[in-house]
């Protein structure tokens, strides 16, 4: 049985900073283990001490860069995980296009440690190499917990009951940190283009954390109603409760939330940006858009379409389908087993 330990340091640094949202990493990963355990991976989880046959290290935080070095000089096997482009701490962290040129420099020194790097997506891959990282890379799919991320209505109404949607209005919802990289302007501007619809609802879920910058600071909220934090026990019910998922991020290296969203049953409407060329096809996962204007009318199509809808809610399904975690497990499992047993990857 191939042993590994899963290295994310996130419960460790919520004493230090207390952020609410863990991010795709802090939901995704824990599930990964458990479909890794249920394929015969024996897996230990923030133990770096513990012997293990591969050290997987998720985050570039300090400690982890300390694991990963010991790793690398005593010649074991060691992936590193492409979780964090370096240009995503811009229209993010306060500050982020000042550090940017560190960041940059750190992470590439971090990825270039590993026996192996894994990308969710080819965009990661190519973006890291363009920044001179070596790989070699295997792309991997974060993946999607299916069992998980199932659509309920009731828990879909309830939702919509404690905001005052009636069953009757359409919710256009977006999940993501409240920050400028994610496009929270692009929903409120698309808000504002709605005023003549008042049975269309627009909700943004999540808020900004420490040390981010909120995308609310000097601008209006329009008609947007912002929840802010949600727990992840109670996402599901979040989807279930939308008409329509709007995905208008800048930037990202794979959207967790947009894979659960398509899970839970929901059509898409995404930017269209370059980590999304190779594996989301535009018409049949979803709608793309390029400006604010394309956001608004493709929109009014999938609202005003039924025929458009059902069609982009099986191609969500199915998207979602391609990238089920189980298919993450294996890969993941096959990767292990390689490195432990001395292959080469690339």
């Amino acid at each position: 049985m191939v042993s590994v330990c899963m290295l994310t340091e996130l419960e460790r640094y919520r004493t230090i900073i207390p952020y609410k949202n863990p991010g795709g990493m802090g939901t995704n990963v824990p599930m990964v283990v458990k479909e890794l355990e249920k394929i015969g991976c024996k897996v230990y989880m923030n133990k770096p001490k513990e012997k293990y046959d591969v050290l997987h290290v998720h985050s570039p935080l300090p400690d982890s860069f300390l694991w990963a070095l010991r790793q690398r000089k005593a010649r074991k096997p060691l992936v590193v995980h492409g979780r964090h482009l370096p240009e995503l701490v811009k229209g993010g962290f306060k500050g982020g296009s000042l550090f940017y040129p560190f960041v940059r420099e750190y992470s590439v020194r971090f990825y270039n440690l590993g026996t192996v790097v894994v990308g969710a997506t080819p965009y990661v891959a190519k973006s890291l190499a363009k920044d001179g990282v070596r790989g070699p890379f295997r792309i991997i799919p974060n993946g999607i917990n299916r069992e998980v991320f199932v659509r309920n209505e009731e828990l879909g109404m309830r939702f919509r009951e404690k905001l005052g949607v009636s069953r009757s209005d359409k919710l256009v919802l977006s999940v993501g940190l409240r920050i400028p990289r994610k496009g929270v302007d692009t929903f409120i501007n698309m808000s504002s283009r709605f005023k003549d619809r008042e049975d269309v609802k627009f909700v943004w879920v999540g808020e900004s954390e420490v040390l981010l910058r909120d995308a609310l600071d000097g601008i209006s909220r329009g008609n947007v109603v912002f929840t802010g934090h949600v727990p992840f026990e109670e996402i599901v019910g979040v989807y279930s409760a939308a008409d329509v998922f709007v995905f208008p991020t800048r930037a990202e290296s794979y959207g967790n939330v947009m894979l659960e969203a398509a899970s839970c049953g929901c059509p898409l409407i995404i930017r269209d940006i370059p980590v999304y060329e190779e594996w989301v096809h535009d018409g049949s996962h979803c709608l793309k858009a390029k400006s604010d204007d394309d956001f608004s009318d493709k929109l009014r199509l999938v609202l005003d379409d039924p025929g458009l809808r059902c069609k982009l809610v099986d191609g969500a399904r199915s998207l979602a389908a391609d990238h089920d975690m189980k298919k993450t497990a294996l890969m993941l499992k096959e990767l292990y087993e390689t490195l432990a047993n001395g292959g080469q990857v690339g």
